[in-house]
């Protein structure tokens, strides 16, 4: 295993360049050395270096043959769909099998194709592709896009680890070829998935906090986010109960050896049917790495018995460790991979010193004989007996995943320790009563009603006993974030124009939001990475673009105040967060223009545009706040979407206008930054939104070249992606998000 390791990080590096060497050299040290394990050794290097170098190699290959200046490539493939997203309806993975015609690339590399448009989940539109097809298509494939927010999730890292750098975009209609033979078992077993989906909670309210929990449990489809659920279960330390994972596995594998056991079928068949049902269960619920890793272990460990051998766990992980790996090198760095094995080695090694450490608890007076016990004695000395057991397992699970978790995601939860064994065993029936749920459904519908109703039961009594640890003091710590530059503002890029600030002054301020899902995506994922929940909010503009998230922001953190640019604009998500803050507490103020809000000494916020001062209703971009940022002399401006009309007022009003650097979107009926505004404000630098569409959230070229003749340096973030602003008396730092963009400095 060691070597194997070895290889795939050499692989990893150098692709298959210095292949040659490690041949070489393996093979001189198996001839001086002549010893079993130094040829395992070098063997395992050489192989793990081929096979995951050659991965390698291939995907570097297809990043390479892009055009380097529009970094895309119209063509036309075939290929095989190995994934078809969480629900079933996209983002897709295809496996290429016949490449681009015109160029000469290596096929097996697999490649991302978007969620297709009108899909509805869970196989409910015939039209979606499925596991399996062979498809040819025909579009511009492109790079993943990369982190444009911090702290954001990493999705071409992320799926470089599943073996694809490229998207494919198509611009015709996908044709379907038929599907893979070798793939119609996985593929069964997928259209089986939408029928126990709905079997399983079948008399349940189907969006009820229930369902999603038993769905969740038993198929790893998470709950609809942001989900109070999601982090209760995380900060009790059991949030992988979320994912089909090892211990869905075994525990699938546990019930079905039970029943089998006790209608007494031979051990060779019962180890047969387990390892069976166990790799059923794994391909139902999407061939998950988690659960096909764990159907490899349990294959390789009871394969022991059917071979009169008895194995040994540590050997066991070790084979199943191999060959996950030489099939798939990328495994080894992921979380999932490190957490699997991890804590697997560390029950082998430290279960057994944690049981002998926590004997006296199962263990009675030494002088007492067993047989003197009475009923509730022995009862009693049973489950002491289960207790020491569970703890020392839980106590050893929690030392392999502990660190880990503290690394890959900055949190440690000791309440896990005592956690995990009530709630474990709550999963294991909650599995449990499904199976059987759907079993006796085939024969009898209401019985199968009744028993998903306890089931439910069951699913809220786990969560409010998940609740119930995480709200314990001292249940979870989270890693402390960097902050020793505090004093800092980070403007977000959002998708389609939207709008959303992070002023990390004072008690904080979150400058508008985005839309919902924007917040979660982008916005919450920075908030929580930094554990900041600023105590003031400002909306900038009554629409869904600059608002939306605000209340599920209200759900997540407490304000104390909000700023906003009147009461009686119309926007339904602007609404429902004036209710969501009169019912959360938070103060709700109106400003007027001229007004002066200070944060801490030095620093303050001036209105240059109130919205309370307009008649009528007007368009959202319109009736939108200005407002100044004034840090220790530095002067920050936040336009929103303001156009032609909000800058001809501002322009008209006599205010000084003057500042460093604009923050600023585009009108969507409007021009934004006229050069009358633009040489008002004599700013030295500007950060706009730019989205290709809608039309109107472009950057006109024109424009362009008006601030390049000014010398005013443009931020344009679809090429920065996030420019986090970090404010000193000596300079003023810009910092882009995306790699290829350097950072900005501004003098006094």
């Amino acid at each position: 295993m060691t070597g194997v390791i070895g290889g795939i990080l050499l692989g990893d590096h150098l692709g298959t360049s210095w292949w040659w060497l490690s041949l070489a050299l393996g093979g001189l040290v198996s001839l001086l050395f002549r010893r079993l394990d130094t040829s395992l050794l070098f063997g395992g290097v050489i192989l793990a270096h081929g096979i995951h170098g050659s991965a390698i190699d291939k995907q570097k290959l297809w990043i390479n043959a892009l055009d380097p200046t529009h970094q895309n490539l119209h063509t036309q493939l075939e290929g095989v769909i190995t994934d078809t997203g969480p629900n079933g309806i996209g983002p897709y993975l295809i496996k290429v099998t016949t490449g681009p015609k015109e160029l000469t690339l290596p096929t097996g590399v697999k490649i991302q194709l978007p969620r297709l448009e009108n899909s509805t989940p869970h196989g409910g539109n015939p039209d979606l592709l499925q596991y399996g097809d062979i498809v040819g298509i025909e579009g511009n494939l492109t790079p993943i896009p990369a982190l444009r927010n911090p702290h954001g999730f990493d999705r071409s890292a992320w799926l470089h680890r599943q073996g694809a750098n490229l998207m494919l975009i198509p611009t015709t209609n996908i044709s379907t070829k038929g599907h893979q033979t070798i793939r119609i078992p996985v593929r069964t077993m997928n259209q089986w998935r939408v029928y126990l989906r709905k079997q399983m909670t079948t008399g349940l309210d189907p969006h009820s906090q229930e369902t999603q929990l038993i769905r969740a449990v038993v198929l790893g489809e998470r709950p609809p986010a942001p989900s109070a659920m999601l982090e209760d279960f995380r900060h009790s330390g059991t949030l992988h109960v979320f994912a089909v994972s090892g211990l869905h596995v075994g525990m699938v594998g546990s019930i079905i050896g039970l029943v089998l056991w006790f209608i007494r079928v031979p051990r060779w068949l019962l180890i047969t049917l387990t390892i069976l049902g166990m790799a059923s269960y794994a391909g139902i619920t999407g061939l998950r790495p988690p659960s096909v890793r764990a159907v490899i272990m349990a294959t390789v460990f009871l394969s022991g018995f059917l071979i009169q051998r008895r194995p040994t766990l540590i050997n066991s992980l070790a084979a199943s460790a191999v060959i996950v790996l030489l099939w798939d090198g990328h495994q080894l760095f992921t979380p999932g991979f490190q957490l699997s094995y991890g804590v697997l080695l560390t029950l082998a090694l430290l279960a057994g010193i944690w049981a002998r450490l926590l004997l006296p608890i199962a263990t009675i007076d030494p002088f007492l004989p067993r047989l003197l016990l009475t009923p509730r004695q022995e009862l009693w000395l049973n489950t002491r007996k289960w207790f020491k057991n569970s703890l020392s397992i839980s106590l050893a699970a929690w030392m392999g995943s502990a660190p880990l978790m503290w690394i890959h995601f900055g949190i440690i939860t000791p309440i896990a320790i005592i956690a995990g064994i009530p709630l474990m065993l709550m999963i294991f029936l909650i599995l449990a009563i499904t199976i059987l749920s759907v079993a006796s459904g085939a024969l009898w519908q209401p019985a199968s009603a009744k028993m998903n109703q306890a089931n439910a039961l069951l699913a809220q009594g786990t969560y409010n006993t998940a609740a119930f640890f995480a709200d314990l003091p001292g249940s979870y710590f989270y890693r402390t974030p960097s902050r020793h530059h505090r004093n800092r503002i980070i403007v977000f890029d959002l998708p389609y124009g939207g709008g959303a600030n992070l002023i990390d002054l004072g008690g904080g301020i979150l400058l508008d939001s985005g839309k919902p899902n924007h917040f979660h995506q982008h916005v919450l994922p920075t908030l929580n990475a930094l554990r900041s929940s600023p105590d003031s909010l400002i909306i900038s503009h009554a629409e869904a673009a600059h608002s939306g998230g605000m209340s599920q922001y209200l759900k997540n953190f407490q304000s104390k105040q909000a700023l906003i640019p009147r009461a009686d604009l119309r926007s339904p998500s602007y609404q429902k967060f004036l209710h969501s803050a009169k019912q959360s507490g938070c103060r709700l103020i109106v400003p007027q223009r001229g007004q002066i809000l200070p944060i801490e000494p030095g620093v303050y916020l001036e209105i240059l545009h109130a919205p309370v001062e307009l008649d009528g209703y007007g368009l959202a971009d319109d009736t939108g706040l200005v407002i100044r940022l004034d840090w220790h002399g530095w002067r920050i401006l936040f336009t929103g979407d303001a156009g032609f009309s909000t800058e001809t007022r501002m322009l008209e009003s006599d205010i000084n206008l003057s500042a460093d650097v604009i923050v600023m979107g585009r009108n969507a009926d409007d021009y934004s930054g006229t050069e009358a505004f633009i040489k008002a404000v004599s700013p030295r630098a500007i950060i706009s939104t730019n989205s290709d569409f809608p039309h109107s959230e472009r950057i006109p070229q024109p424009w362009k070249s008006f601030l390049q003749q000014n010398n005013i340096i443009l931020l344009d973030q679809k090429l920065t992606g996030a420019v986090t602003i970090t404010l000193d008396k000596e300079k003023l730092v810009l910092t882009p998000t995306l790699a290829d963009s350097e950072p900005i400095s501004l003098s006094p």
